[in-house]
């Protein structure tokens, strides 16, 4: 029996699992994981699992999407089989995508335990979906994670008793710092600026779309521009395609791995783009950000000055690629690296998880690849 059901259902959500699920295996903690299938492609994501050797998930839902609605309720059918199936002692869910909210609706029903992971993260944009699913999961959740100081203390003003929020450092972090152990991301510096777009609020509206085009059209710097399968519809739709492959200093590129995103980062004079994830990647590897998006998941690194709000402004944008520079030193907004060890040791305390027998699949192969030495038996 697992100690731990683990949700995913997006490329942000396998990324901290990486570091979540070493961490377990450091432990000796069981768990299991639930795939929701929410992620836009499912080929993408199943390269991200073997890119980052994460082991196959126990349970995996094939969504069609219909609308937001129908996929949650589906979602919350498939996990809340799983959960009855594996009846775990505390169930994980990152972020704010659906698939946390659907762990948190089906683990409510079955009267197991939330843990949040990455709580803490408000906006004034309460019409947002993922704020929408960030409140609610905080609301459900036994045991709350922020990874930063602001979101420690925006569930503390919001009421949460103290003894369930627990700071503990970002998880992202902890698998930026593992994975650049095993691979070499800090290549030879390159004088490009990397650009993401993936966000609906800035594919579905042509307006927007096209202000960020213009911009880096008019820009005069090299571009490298990975393109999200849903980006590449809209562009293609708008015309926007077409105007970006004949601009010289653009180069489009397919979706990256995990592994190539970091390199392209670490290589970058500047980041532009509308991921949370990436902005924060990007901060951790010392590189300024120049947001296309008005929310601002982590206050503190626009406090910091390393965090340019641009939005869909096209003058903004064209005025952060000129002007915006960081201060010389950086604070330390995300923390050491430990987030993962700090909350299994957290849940393992608070739940009484005892070690075990980890599921079959988790080989000696993947332990090795992920650092791990093989708990003995």
């Amino acid at each position: 029996m697992p100690n731990i059901a683990v949700i995913v259902g997006t490329r942000p959500n396998f990324i901290k699992h990486y570091a979540f699920q070493r961490a377990c295996l450091q432990k000796n903690v069981p768990f299991v994981t639930i795939h929701t299938g929410q992620h836009f492609d499912q080929a993408m994501s199943d390269d991200l699992f073997k890119e980052l050797d994460l082991a196959a998930p126990e349970y995996s839902h094939v969504l069609n999407r219909t609308n937001l609605e129908t996929d949650l309720d589906r979602q919350v059918t498939f996990i809340e089989h799983a959960l009855s199936m594996e009846n775990p002692d505390v169930t994980v869910v990152y972020g704010d995508v659906t698939s946390s909210m659907a762990g948190a609706i089906a683990s409510d029903r079955l009267s197991i335990p939330v843990a949040h992971i990455e709580a803490g993260v408000h906006t004034e944009s309460l019409d947002n979906p993922e704020e929408k699913n960030r409140r609610f999961v905080e609301k459900t959740a036994h045991t709350l994670f922020p990874h930063t100081r602001h979101a420690q203390h925006t569930l503390l003003a919001a009421g949460y008793p103290e003894e369930s929020v627990f700071l503990v450092g970002d998880i992202m972090k902890d698998t930026l710092l593992g994975i650049s152990e095993r691979h070499n991301i800090f290549g030879e510096k390159g004088d490009y600026l990397l650009v993401t777009v993936h966000r609906a609020e800035n594919t579905d509206s042509g307006t927007r779309l096209g202000a960020i085009c213009e911009a880096l059209i008019e820009c005069e710097r090299s571009i490298i521009f990975p393109v999200h399968p849903r980006t590449r519809a809209a562009l293609l739709r708008t015309g926007y395609w077409q105007r970006l492959k004949k601009c010289p200093s653009i180069t489009l590129l397919p979706p990256q791995g995990y592994v190539k995103s970091l390199r392209l980062i670490a290589g970058a004079d500047k980041v532009i783009s509308d991921s949370g994830g990436l902005r924060r990647e990007a901060y951790v590897l010392g590189k300024p950000v120049i947001s296309l998006i008005e929310l601002n998941w982590v206050p503190e690194m626009v406090d910091a000055g390393w965090e340019w709000i641009a939005g869909a402004d096209k003058k903004k944008i064209n005025e952060g690629i000129v002007t915006f520079n960081p201060p010389p030193q950086q604070d330390d907004i995300f923390g050491d690296g430990k987030a993962s060890n700090r909350i299994v040791s957290i849940l393992s305390n608070r739940y009484g998880l005892t070690g075990g027998q980890n599921h079959p699949i988790v080989s000696k192969r993947l332990l090795a690849g992920m650092g791990v030495q093989a708990p003995s038996n």
